[in-house]
């Protein structure tokens, strides 16, 4: 009787996961820049609840943005008895204001979508479906930031954040949000669980993507953006396989979810290492 009560007993994700919410505010990710192609997010490793999972349209000087006010982080099965161990959960840390923050953002999200999708193979030969994420968190507060619902569990807030596409005054035609289409999660600067998730993983700088593994909850890397920004950058890994797959495996749809980009700082993240070389971080000891 006893283990059946304790196997009942509803789990929490482990480690730092367990600051996290069941839900945040998500923005479906868009690329309508990448090869003439276009598609929607869509979700690996689960099922879309209806109910739950409800894509509005917010509107701000012409410009649309499409959010999930509540969508469910999957860090824990449907009954919330079984971790979802696979893959990775991905802490983004950026600043409006830095211009380094949102020239990455768009690296950090297309590299996300190709590179996180591929799932792991399992013992008898089947693919394990990626149950990877990214969770954005703002340095600041934004004097944009609008309610996009009234939840009664927490306060969640959209991240509609003023970026002047020039250096000079941001006019009402600029107000737009950072997040639109990238496919991240948003924890807002308000977000009760902001604070303990920035001292438990020690953010100091932005921008930076802090790494922890959905197995353990521990910190893999506090180097994930340098690791991305090698991979995903300009001239990088990703953008040759991108340039080579749509050249042979392009569909009369458009769809190119057969395709899968096997990274190799993925590879590297499921051994507990950086994905970046030694001297990388011999350079960066020594400066």
């Amino acid at each position: 009787m006893r283990n059946q009560s304790e196997q009942a007993t509803p789990r929490r994700p482990p480690g730092i996961l367990a600051v996290l919410p069941e839900t945040l505010t998500y923005y479906p990710y868009r690329d309508d820049h990448d090869g003439g192609r276009q598609y929607l997010h869509k979700r690996r490793g689960r099922k879309r609840q209806n109910d739950s999972e409800q894509i509005i349209t917010i509107e701000e000087f012409g410009c649309q943005t499409e959010v999930i006010p509540d969508e469910p982080l999957g860090l824990m099965s449907a009954d919330k008895t079984i971790n979802n161990k696979n893959g990775f959960t991905l802490f983004f840390f950026c600043d409006s204001n830095n211009r380094q923050s949102l020239k990455s953002i768009p690296i950090i999200s297309k590299w996300c979508y190709h590179a996180l999708k591929c799932g792991a193979e399992s013992n008898d030969g089947s693919v394990i479906p990626s149950d990877s994420r990214v969770i954005c968190i703002p340095n600041q507060l934004s004097p944009d930031e609008i309610n996009v619902h009234n939840s009664t569990i927490d306060s969640i807030s959209q991240a509609s954040i003023n970026a002047s596409a020039t250096t000079g005054s941001a006019t009402k035609g600029h107000v737009l949000s950072i997040l639109k289409g990238t496919g991240f999660y948003h924890l807002s600067f308000l977000h009760k669980s902001r604070l303990p998730l920035l001292h438990l993983l020690g953010a100091t700088r932005v921008p930076s993507v802090i790494v922890v593994s959905n197995a353990t909850g521990r910190i893999v890397t506090r180097y994930g953006w340098e690791a991305i920004e090698r991979e995903g950058g300009p001239g990088g890994l990703l953008e040759r396989w991108i340039d080579s797959s749509f050249v042979t495996n392009k569909k009369e749809d458009g769809n190119d979810e057969s395709a899968c980009f096997e990274s190799n700082i993925v590879s590297e993240w499921k051994l507990g290492r950086s994905g970046l070389p030694m001297w990388w971080h011999i350079v960066s000891f020594i400066l």
